[in-house]
């Protein structure tokens, strides 16, 4: 584990490297994020940061340090021998105190190299960059997919990599039928597509999957996970957890990307909603994010920030933040804004809250700092509200939030939707958005915002330009000879896609597919075996198979499974009970000879056709007995239990 983190950290700088290098004209410029930030949070964010600024003085942005502390300004651009914070970092003065491991020389060129060169930082090397299409226009999907591969090979070719192959139709079927509808193709429609000489066959793929139900089932899915945590707070009556309210809460968002409802009419229903979970599920949202299973103002403002703005409030929830430019008077003027609501997971109403009158807030005693302070309510980084005496200011909120010109929204979604379809975002985590935590393509980010914000905030609209770049469908393979810092290089530079690993949901609908239940699959142990493969109890065969079978929700690419999961899919009854989906097949075709059945199973499963070995294997195992269907549902074992599958 020690290695793998240490060869995770070493790629990070090496591809964060190379980002810099695509925005800065001279090689040798120190830039803030890369070269001088490191610097300074080591050896000087303790005292000048944001718990403790000795002297008046932060050193977090270029602002506050251009800005000073009591003695004025610390720093003149372009100067260092003028520079008062360079004068007592040459001299030793900073940092203070005879334990205090002084700056290296290397480490003190760099600052001075960086002061006088006028202070550039990536960030402000950004603001300019073309996104290659009008932000004010919608485009069709083919012109934003190139738009889209023109960034990323822009990119791949500063960095010097050399982008992986077109995957072949297998490989693009079986992912996109994985994103798109939360499970892989069936054996008809698996061969339909991978015998059609269409050229045109994969983006009529992409809108048939848009098309259907199942597309709006998965990604509302994916969202009641984002929003949900994987152990739900319980109620005050006999500590019922919800997941059943989840679950339908993830249904309701289904149904609304399905029918192609824009994201911010879905944003503004979940944010507003008032009333009870029963008839509305997005209720469900407010208890979650706050505690304990009750809704809470500054719950709620991390949660909107964190997953409708791509912003982390968390830390200043309790005083200014020391490494993020947010300060605890930013993050309560947020949550003044949900004041005057308050309930659990299942009912809000609004008016009650805690906050005795509406635009106000008094931060907690439990707040580190500044407790029984008056907070008005603010837009994150813009100017304060004039409440009057309106009880419920949620609705002005969504207003600023789903506005054209918000600067967080439409970047925040398409961001979370290209780490959804690459495991890794542009930003990086992806709800960390600030100054400091450049995207790594910002022309690609501003490209799929503007478009994204063109649309109407139409979320298929993005999905299908995502899904059409030759970006998504690059290969995961890259040549056996590939050394490991390129490899993860080019999967952070999206010039190959990652190899990712089926989340439950996805894991378990393709399961049940395989072996034909259309309701509970149980694969529970213990007491609750049943070898007949009925389910022993509906209720928590589901929650039992999430738990055993979950994946690390921030990293798709991480193998979080072992010997449990392993030994349940070799063992477990349910598995060796048979398939319906085989006794079906049987049945409706009584005389398929053994490799046409073999066959069906390959495509069925793993979403290809069986090669001359593949065949030549099955059909040895086959032909040893005679109860074919017991032998057909043999080679069904062995294929879901590969690691292929």
């Amino acid at each position: 584990m020690a290695r793998s983190t240490t060869i995770k950290l070493g790629f990070s700088v090496l591809v964060f490297g190379s980002v810099c290098c695509t925005f800065r004209a001279n090689a040798a410029e120190p830039l803030l994020e890369r070269d001088v930030l490191p610097i300074l949070t080591k050896n000087c964010m303790g005292c000048h940061g944001g718990l403790r600024q000795q002297g008046g003085l932060d050193l977090r942005t270029v602002p506050a340090m251009l800005a000073g502390g009591d003695s004025g300004p610390s720093i003149v651009a372009g100067d260092a021998t003028k520079s008062e914070l360079w004068t007592k970092i040459e001299s030793d003065e900073m940092p203070e105190g005879d334990d205090r491991e002084k700056l290296s020389a290397d480490e003190k060129a760099t600052i001075k190299a960086w002061i006088d060169s006028g202070m550039p930082t990536v960030s402000a090397q950004q603001q300019n960059v073309d996104p290659l299409l009008s932000s004010g226009k919608r485009h069709d999907p083919s012109e934003v997919a190139a738009a889209i591969d023109k960034h990323i090979d822009g990119f791949l070719s500063t960095a010097k990599l050399r982008p992986a192959e077109q995957s072949d139709d297998v490989e693009f079927m079986r992912r996109l039928y994985l994103d798109l509808n939360g499970r892989v193709p069936t054996a008809i429609e698996a061969a339909e597509f991978l015998d059609s000489s269409d050229t045109g066959k994969r983006a009529q793929l992409i809108d048939q999957l848009l098309a259907s139900p199942d597309f709006g089932r998965q990604f509302g899915r994916t969202w009641r996970d984002w929003v949900c945590p994987p152990e739900l707070p319980s109620d005050d009556n006999g500590g019922k957890q919800p997941y059943e309210q989840a679950d339908e809460f993830g249904n309701w968002l289904g149904e609304k990307f399905a029918s192609g409802e824009s994201w911010d009419k879905i944003t503004r229903e979940i944010l507003t909603v008032k009333g009870e979970i029963k008839k509305q599920p997005q209720v469900i949202f407010f208890g979650l994010s706050g505690q304990g299973g009750k809704t809470t103002p500054d719950g709620t403002a991390r949660a909107v920030a964190s997953l409708f703005m791509g912003v982390q409030l968390q830390c200043s929830q309790c005083h200014d933040d020391p490494y993020r430019d947010w300060s605890q008077q930013e993050h309560w003027g947020l949550a003044a804004f949900f004041g005057r609501s308050q309930g659990d997971f299942n009912k809000i109403e609004v008016g009650k809250g805690p906050s005795k009158k509406p635009g106000e807030i008094v931060i907690p005693d439990s707040a580190f700092k500044n407790s029984g302070t008056v907070v008005l309510t603010s837009f994150l980084r813009g100017e304060e509200f004039n409440a009057k005496n309106d009880d419920d200011l949620r609705k002005p909120f969504v207003d600023w939030l789903t506005a054209k010109e918000n600067p967080y929204f439409a970047p925040a979604f398409a961001n979370r939707l290209w780490f959804y379809l690459f495991a890794r975002g542009i930003v990086n985590p992806i709800d960390d958005f600030r100054q400091l935590n450049p995207p790594s393509h910002p022309g690609l980010l501003k490209l799929l915002a503007g478009e994204f914000k063109a649309s109407g905030y139409d979320v298929k609209h993005l999905f299908r330009c995502i899904c059409n770049s030759q970006a998504y469908q690059r290969t995961s393979w890259v040549p056996p000879n590939t050394d490991e810092q390129e490899r993860l290089a080019l999967t952070t530079a999206f010039g190959r896609m990652p190899l990712r690993v089926m989340t439950a949901d996805r894991f378990l609908d393709s399961l049940k597919q395989a072996y034909g239940e259309e309701k509970e699959f149980d694969l529970r142990g213990g007491d609750n075996v049943n070898t007949t493969g009925q389910a022993a109890s509906v209720g928590s065969a589901y929650l039992e198979f999430h738990r055993k079978f979950g994946t690390n929700e921030e990293d798709a690419t991480d193998f979080t499974h072992g010997i449990a999961q392993m030994l349940t899919l070799i063992n477990h009854p349910r598995l060796l009970a048979g398939s319906k989906a085989i006794d079906e097949y049987l049945k409706s075709n009584p005389e398929a000879p053994p490799e046409q059945v073999i066959e069906w199973l390959y495509l069925n499963t793993l979403s290809r056709y069986p090669d001359k070995e593949d065949t030549a294997e099955a059909l040895k195992y086959v032909d040893q007995t005679s109860d074919k269907t017991k032998a057909y549902n043999g080679v069904l074992w062995m294929l879901v239990n590969r690691s292929e599958y």
